[in-house]
């Protein structure tokens, strides 16, 4: 990919996160990248078409690191923390990622069910089958649904950025990265409370 594209697709991703696709223009877009928007056209088409394309890049970073959160699963001691924070990294690598995500499900319904569901349908299947497994051999509690429990994961992951930027506000100190640990902590030992019918 050229650096032009590159510079336009990270640029649509952060103001597609913020504003919306409805709210964002590409005159706008092109002006941040420092370009014409009939350079920016050159690229990308349409404004349909530069959406394509900042969700094809998220869901191409997903799965070039999908198999380190796979890895991550299977070995080590603790493999529901190290896994946890494998998916919370990726987002936290870049936070306009999971405000995107928000936003595409929340705008989008359908066609981000769709989109989403053929990329981590692969990878939540083979943590389905851990857990059922785990539920087998008494680790996991019995009342747990596997199918559930993991999109309420995906939920609090995601959703856990935006709630940095809530607890900073509202609880004072304004301090987003501390609040974005604390979100990251409390999510994950809610995560796994929920999980574990005993210490792990």
């Amino acid at each position: 990919m050229s650096d032009s594209k590159s510079r336009i697709i990270a640029v649509a991703t952060r103001r597609f996160a913020v504003g919306g696709y409805d709210g964002t223009s590409l005159a706008h877009i092109a002006e941040e990248v420092g370009m014409r928007k009939p350079s920016l056209l050159y690229h990308f088409p349409s404004k349909e078409d530069l959406r394509e394309a900042v969700l094809k890049d998220l869901l191409e970073r997903w799965q070039t690191r999908l198999p380190e959160v796979l890895a991550r699963a299977q070995s080590g001691a603790d493999r529901f923390t190290a896994l946890y924070d494998e998916v919370h990294d990726f987002f936290e690598s870049d936070p306009t990622r999971a405000f995107l995500v928000m936003r595409e499900v929340v705008d989008r319904p359908k066609q981000t069910r769709e989109r989403l569901g053929q990329s981590i349908r692969p990878w939540l299947q083979i943590l389905t089958a851990a857990i059922d497994e785990g539920k087998s051999a008494g680790r996991v509690r019995p009342e747990v649904d596997p199918e559930a429990y993991l999109v309420q994961c995906i939920v609090m992951i995601v959703g856990s950025f935006v709630a940095a930027d809530l607890g900073a506000e509202v609880f004072g100190g304004k301090d987003r990265v501390r609040w974005a640990e604390r979100q990251r902590s409390e999510a994950r030992r809610m995560a796994q409370e929920a999980l574990f019918s005993t210490e792990i």
